[in-house]
């Protein structure tokens, strides 16, 4: 993952670590008396089953049992899912805020050509087309050193182009050969779709850990 999402996600993780471990504590807490309360309450059924329908045998009424606490088990360890999931949720929103904040700081810059120098590699150089969006447009970036670099990493002379299509990202940018057939799209929201999955599994792994 790239170095400046990845400590943005390790900060939110350590603000978030604590906090996330009491609501789990308490969905836990409040899961485990909603089992014991249905398990009370299938108990009572079970014995009212077991009065109406003396026939039954003691494995039927075990069965009846076994059927409810299951029921409810599962229920109480969805409830603890989802609360992991929407916290999981909360932190990859605030991963998004502190993403927009960085996009507006000093050191964006280098952030934003490390981006394109990255998109230009994997498509291996070249004549390529960089499109930004309406306020990273207007931004001082060495194109012609860039270019260099790509050179120099695919062995290939590259040139680069601002579009002047304009696209609606937070901060990143696309990178595309010049006929548009190979796109490497490296905005932040691509960056995070793309890695949504990897985070979610870190911060189930940080948050949640015994």
């Amino acid at each position: 993952m790239e170095p400046e999402m990845l400590e943005i996600v390790n900060q939110i993780l350590r603000d978030s670590r604590k906090k996330a471990r009491h609501i789990i504590k308490e969905t836990r807490k409040s899961a485990e008396m909603m089992l014991e309360k249905q398990k009370e309450s299938a108990r009572r059924k079970a014995g009212e089953k077991v009065s109406s329908m003396l026939k039954k045998t003691e494995s039927e009424v075990a069965t009846i049992r076994g059927t409810v606490f299951t029921d409810v088990r599962r229920k109480a360890s969805w409830s603890v899912l989802s609360e992991k999931e929407r916290l999981a949720t909360i932190v990859l929103d605030e991963v998004k805020t502190r993403l927009r904040a960085l996009s507006q700081s000093k050191k964006y810059i280098s952030i934003l050509e490390t981006f394109i120098v990255d998109a230009g590699t994997v498509l291996g150089g070249g004549a390529l087309e960089i499109l930004l969006n309406k306020r990273d447009s207007t931004l001082p970036l060495k194109l012609n050193v860039l270019a260099k670099i790509i050179a120099e990493k695919t062995a290939k002379k590259t040139q680069l182009k601002l579009s002047k299509q304009k696209i609606e990202t937070f901060g990143g940018a696309v990178v595309k050969t010049i006929d548009g057939k190979i796109v490497m799209d490296n905005t932040f929201e691509a960056i995070l779709k793309r890695r949504e999955k990897e985070l979610r599994f870190k911060i189930a792994k940080i948050l949640f850990r015994n």
